[in-house]
């Protein structure tokens, strides 16, 4: 344990200082509703405070359309239930634990509930007793444990174990996805929660632990708890000492520092700061945490995916219902994880980028037979994954119709090769991801019919708008499409990698001539074929033409596109990113009043003290369907980091346009990430100023491009300002910034001002 502090200390400097109130979300009260208890999770396990569930990334149950995430019972759903004075539940997002503080008349109680990041098949309860009175006996302090029913996803045998108060059962799911797939079998180890605890009469405080671990590795499982069961109470519970969290590590005596580490080193390599609204900053933090909470911290190919609800829903809550919003949408992954929240992650952790990108290729080997069977080449993608790659959609049009999730996929891998560093994109491209790219565009070729106007067509297909379906022509999906055919040539342009000129020129003759609907009379882009303007529209759709599919246009029929669909959109539709998108329109075209109504409509969907996301408002007249909706945590993302940072990917720099947020008076992005580099953006007032902390490769530089061509290099450690205006950062070899194609330099600047001086004294003499 000793070598595993000194590792982690060299990894993540400590984070004793700051203001952390923005981490924090108290209150008296836990939510009535429990559908808005927050989640703790480490991206393998994940549950809700207080719930009776917990949830296994890539364990599910059920056959095809009825796979859900397979329930386990909860072990670390401990709930101090003797009568109470006064409480304070607190979500502490910063060290990724949830507390409740309670009063009791003859003692006062702490519980923490966290999941681990270093040992991720872990779930810790801390229970503290402590007698601050005279009064205070601390004597049967009554527990309650919520495991629910008995749950029908496992088979569940229990074992005697040879340990005090420990207990263990495993099994097998019920029902594998298909009849050709595994059964998953869960090894599932905790402490027994007695009725009540008690301190002696010579205690004045106690810290009992109980410990879930949960693998579907029976040696993992049983080390894991093995492991936390070696550790004291004292070393796995250490808040209220006065003795630092630094020189806690230092000596090494703090099992439960090591979970605090994790989830502060998380926030050091990532985070957006604001300066005047309390609320915002702990919205923008509680986006970060609901996401981070079902995400592994290290790069891994095994992980199965983001789900719209998170890792911590999922299950079969209503009984003869096959997924959908009700059920969180069952754990499966959709388009929201590609289009809507790993974009904003990206920018701040590249190699959870690389793992989401990875839970897709993990299934290129059944999405290839989906799509022979289907009649076509390459890759189809579900519109719902799960643990096989077959679909599990249970709404036959989305699973016949809603085929741009193939086209998200490979926007997401365009995303990624253009924010990673040469050495990244090759990692990805060696190891599937040209397979990938190759895949998707046949998939896009054999789909799209030649008309007879000699265009190319894409028929009977839904786009991300759900009321209208078996449409033909959806702009979305045509130029999605035709992204995914360019992107093999463009890894030829940029020698990325090496393929068959023939049939790149395959793709791009279809990509080429693929249908673009516009209307040149009104100047906007309708939404299909025969698409009236009297109808009604779920969500987003055109609108995505501008961002993230960054389709050039005009400013009046990016306006043009703005104002229409604006006006049709389905005001309780779920929000799948679309307000975040019209904000990030809006600022565009320079009206952040409009933006900002549209960025505030997001905040409707915010629930409760703990700041969970649903997909519609709650007091939408469906309710808030699914729950924990990270979908909507990455949109709001979205708005800040593309909208209000003005980022813009391209295949060769970053633009930048950063505005000013309402009721801040400054803002930051930390820790950003791009091509190797890492550096901090901050807006004050009208000056933006750039601070590169980290470079990848000492024979590259990141330089400042400015809109009249001077070219700033940007040293380590020496921020550079600017009036805030649009610019540029473009990664150069560094022996070439001094002379260059793509605008001047500052060296270059300097020396052409001195050859000006003295070209003129020599012209007009000494006076000068």
């Amino acid at each position: 344990m000793a070598l595993v502090l000194i590792a982690l200390i060299a990894i993540v400097p400590c984070m004793c200082s700051g203001d952390t109130t923005s981490f924090i979300l108290d209150s008296k009260r836990f939510p009535d509703d429990d559908r808005f208890a927050p989640p703790i999770g480490n991206g393998y396990l994940a549950t809700n405070v207080f719930s009776d569930a917990i949830y296994v990334d890539g364990v599910f149950n059920g056959y095809r359309e009825d796979s859900h995430r397979a329930r386990i019972p909860s072990t670390a759903s401990i709930r101090v239930t003797s009568d109470v004075i006064s409480e304070v539940y607190r979500l502490d997002m910063r060290n990724g634990v949830f507390i409740h503080k309670a009063n009791l008349s003859n003692c006062e109680v702490e519980a923490q509930y966290f999941a681990h990041r270093l040992f991720p098949n872990l779930l810790i309860v801390l229970i503290k007793l402590m007698k601050t009175s005279s009064s205070h006996t601390c004597l049967n302090v009554h527990l309650h444990l919520n495991t629910g029913k008995s749950s029908p996803d496992f088979g569940l045998e229990q074992k005697m174990v040879n340990i005090n108060n420990t207990r263990y059962q495993y099994g097998p799911i019920v029902q594998p996805e298909t009849n050709s797939s595994a059964l998953p079998t869960i090894h599932h180890y905790w402490t027994h929660a007695p009725e009540s605890l008690s301190l002696t009469a010579s205690e004045k405080s106690h810290t009992f632990k109980f410990i879930t671990s949960i693998h579907t590795n029976k040696t993992r499982a049983s080390n894991g708890y093995s492991t936390a069961l070696a550790m004291s109470a004292d070393e796995l519970y250490w808040l209220h000492s006065k003795v630092s969290v630094c020189q806690l590590f230092i000596d090494g005596s703090s099992f439960f520092f090591l979970q605090q580490r994790m989830w502060q080193g998380l926030w050091k390599n990532g985070k957006i700061e604001t300066v005047g609204d309390t609320d915002l900053q702990q919205t923008i933090n509680a986006c970060f945490y609901h996401i981070l909470s079902s995400l592994p911290s290290k790069r891994t190919d095994s992980f199965h995916g983001l789900s719209p609800g998170g890792l911590s829903r999922g299950g079969k809550l209503l009984a003869n219902v096959s997924g959908g919003p009700h059920n969180d949408y069952a754990g499966h992954v959709f388009w929201d994880m590609d289009t809507w929240i790993m974009p904003p992650i990206m920018m701040f952790y590249p190699d959870m980028a690389r793992t989401m990108i990875s839970s897709r290729l993990r299934v290129l080997p059944a999405v290839k037979v989906r799509a022979k069977a289907s009649g076509y080449e390459g890759a189809q993608f579900p519109w719902e994954q799960a643990f096989t790659g077959y679909e599990t959609c249970p709404w036959k049009p989305a699973s016949d119709y809603q085929i741009h999730v193939t086209a998200d996929v490979g926007l997401s891998l365009r995303h990624y090769l253009a924010a990673s560093s040469t050495t990244r994109a090759a990692e990805l491209l060696d190891n599937g991801g040209t397979d990938l790219v190759l895949e998707i565009a046949r998939f896009w070729k054999s789909r799209a019919v030649k008309s007879t106007e000699g265009d190319y067509v894409i028929t009977g297909v839904m786009g991300p708008d759900e009321y209208h379906f078996n449409i033909n022509n959806s702009v979305f999906t045509n130029y999605n499409a035709k992204l995914s055919m360019e992107l093999p040539d463009l890894l030829m342009k940029k020698n990325l990698a090496s393929l068959d000129k023939i049939e790149l020129d395959g793709f791009l003759e279809v990509s080429n001539k693929i249908r673009i609907l516009y209307d040149q009379q009104h100047d906007f882009h309708p939404q299909f074929d025969g698409f009236s303007l009297k109808e009604k529209i779920k969500q987003s759709d055109v609108v995505l033409l501008g961002f993230p599919l960054q389709m050039p246009m005009s400013r009046a029929t990016r306006r043009n596109d703005l104002e229409i669909y604006e006006n049709v959109t389905d005001r309780y539709g779920p929000d799948t990113g679309t307000w975040s998108m019209h904000t990030v329109g809006w600022l565009e075209l320079g009206e952040p009043q409009r933006a900002h109504q549209n960025f505030r409509m997001m905040f409707r969907n915010i629930n409760g003290p703990f700041k969970v996301f649903s997909e519609k408002p709650a007091n939408s007249t469906e309710g808030p369907r699914c729950v924990n909706f990270i979908t909507g945590a990455g949109g709001l993302l979205q708005a800040v980091v593309f909208g209000y940072g003005g980022l813009r990917l391209t295949d060769d720099h970053l633009e930048v346009s950063m505005s000013g947020i309402p009721g801040t008076s400054a803002w930051a992005m930390n820790d950003l990430k791009y091509r190797g580099f890492t550096f901090d953006m901050r807006l004050a007032d009208t000056v933006v100023s750039v601070n590169v902390s980290e470079s990848e490769d000492a024979n590259k530089t990141l330089t400042m491009v400015l809109q009249d061509g001077y070219t700033y290099p940007l040293q380590i450690g020496r921020a550079r300002e600017t009036p805030n205006k649009a610019f540029r950062l473009r990664v150069m070899n560094t022996s070439d910034v001094r002379v260059h194609s793509g605008g001047q330099s500052v060296t270059g600047d300097i020396l052409r001002k001195w050859i000006l001086l003295v070209v003129l004294m020599i012209m007009f003499g000494s006076s000068l």
